[in-house]
């Protein structure tokens, strides 16, 4: 008898706790709906219905908002590092990728590495969607890897997190505000950087919050520092704006560029 009422406790306490267990699935989803509700009706709707525009991008954020994002390209932050060394300026997102595979698999990340070997590695031809192609710059970005494995500070670089370890990083030769807000914000998942891009700088262009006379080179923390304020004011995460504009701008780059021919006649 003491056995089955032991067995009848177990199941009542099994549904009562599969009951609480639905109710706060129920509420959590009301507080979601509240918060979409409150979201939507701040939102500029016609400013919304035109591409490119602050409201625009608000809409896209929230629509958005519940994907997840997972930015690391390493296993760790030495890899990261040579991960977005391989990429950046005048390279294609895919070229960088596949030439830090190919360094990773042949365990060319580690300190001992001779320069002959890097260059080597990332000069032999790829296979990109069918093709063969070439990695471009594998001098020049051979060298730049090989001087940062050669460091004796490396260590130094774990403990710095956002724009701490940001700063640090533009230490390193090839590495400039770009490349450094990349690696920080890939590694740290931090919201106080902002990789600026061609990308960013065109949708902040169009946008309005970024200014036409502004340089990305000359100018890149005044960018920076707008975008932010822009993401602060809608509630926005700054790493998951800066992808969802990335990967817009960057798939339909030739009508934004078009926008942008007609922003500024």
């Amino acid at each position: 008898m003491n056995c089955i009422c032991r067995i009848i406790f177990l199941y009542l306490r099994i549904f009562y706790e599969a009951k609480m267990k639905s109710a706060e699935l129920y509420f959590d989803e009301c507080d979601k709906m509240y918060e979409l509700s409150q979201i939507l009706t701040d939102i500029d709707w016609e400013d919304a219905g035109r591409l490119y525009t602050k409201s625009y991008w608000e809409l896209q954020y929230y629509l958005a908002k519940q994907n997840s994002y997972s930015f690391r390209l390493g296993s760790n932050l030495l890899e990261e590092i040579v991960a977005c060394l391989l990429g950046g300026y005048g390279l294609k997102a895919e070229m960088g990728l596949l030439a830090f595979h190919r360094m990773r698999n042949l365990h060319l990340i580690r300190p001992d590495v001779s320069l002959p070997e890097i260059e080597r590695a990332i000069s032999r031809p790829f296979r990109l969607n069918g093709r063969k192609v070439h990695y471009r710059f594998p001098h020049q970005k051979a060298k730049y890897i090989y001087s940062f494995l050669q460091r004796n500070d490396i260590e130094e670089f774990e403990s710095a997190y956002g724009s701490k370890l940001r700063n640090k990083l533009m230490s390193v030769n090839g590495i400039g505000p770009k490349t450094a807000s990349w690696i920080a914000r890939n590694y740290g998942n931090c919201e106080d950087v902002a990789i600026v891009d061609i990308h960013i700088y065109r949708a902040g262009r169009l946008a309005g919050f970024i200014d036409r006379s502004w340089d990305i080179q000359r100018d890149y923390f005044k960018i920076e520092e707008s975008f932010l304020e822009f993401c602060h004011s809608i509630n926005a995460s700054p790493s998951k704006m800066d992808s969802i504009m990335w990967s817009q701008m960057k798939a339909s780059s030739r009508r934004a560029i078009e926008l942008l021919n007609l922003k500024s006649i």
